[in-house]
């Protein structure tokens, strides 16, 4: 947001060049990797906003404006210092507004694959937290198997920490998957198993997991309160 040049021209045009690459990783169903650039942007720009508030000498004048802080929490709890810059002043509304129409496209493309996604323990829920393991049926009828390691308090309540590491790809069928989930429960009775029913015609990878990730992470953090 401040490297470069202190150049209004060269400062609009990285702006607006990079706002055009994260439109492309959208169009090229990159979810994850767009929504992690949108927010941390916009993490930084609210908080900037957040302190160009606190040393204006009228600061009332936001608020009667209809300025409103996105997380309080965030902007007084953060120990990065933020510099003011003169380019990003001018700019900062434009670059808002900006990430703000990105980050809406990206909510509604996740409602979609959300409301598409079905997502429960197999057969039921463990008693304690554990590893697990997590099949993904998608609607090309394919297996797509998956593990996670415990995760614990240290995840807080931040969902992008949680990892699911690819295991193995194949034709879904009901016997393969009983098997499975057979084998599993045999030799390591203690493991987590969820089953993701992904019904919507979509890409998987760096698209639907971030959906996935967070829907079992959520679960996960609501079930056993870590």
């Amino acid at each position: 947001m401040v490297e470069g040049p202190s150049d209004i021209e060269y400062r609009t045009y990285k702006l607006r060049g990079t706002i055009l690459d994260i439109k492309k990783k959208i169009a090229d169903n990159n979810l994850m990797d767009a929504l992690f650039a949108i927010d941390d942007a916009l993490d930084y720009l609210y908080r900037y906003d957040a302190v160009k508030m606190t040393q204006d000498p009228n600061p009332i004048g936001h608020i009667v404006g209809g300025f409103e802080f996105p997380d309080l929490e965030l902007v007084f709890t953060t120990e990065e210092e933020i510099e003011t810059d003169d380019i990003l002043d001018v700019l900062l509304d434009e670059a808002i507004d900006s990430y703000e129409e990105l980050h809406a496209i990206c909510r509604e493309n996740w409602r979609i694959i959300e409301e598409n996604i079905t997502c429960n323990y197999v057969p039921k829920k463990p008693y304690m937290l554990t590893d697990g393991f997590v099949f993904i049926k998608t609607a090309d009828n394919k297996m797509h198997t998956y593990h996670f390691t415990k995760p614990n308090k240290y995840f807080a309540n931040d969902w992008k920490q949680f990892k699911l590491t690819h295991i193995n790809s194949e034709k879904w069928t009901d016997t393969s998957y009983f098997s499975n989930v057979e084998e599993i429960i045999t030799k390591q009775s203690d493991k987590i198993i969820i089953k993701i029913d992904c019904k919507s015609e979509t890409i998987l990878e760096n698209n639907a997991m971030c959906v996935i990730n967070q829907k079992i992470f959520s679960m996960l953090h609501r079930d056993y309160s870590f």
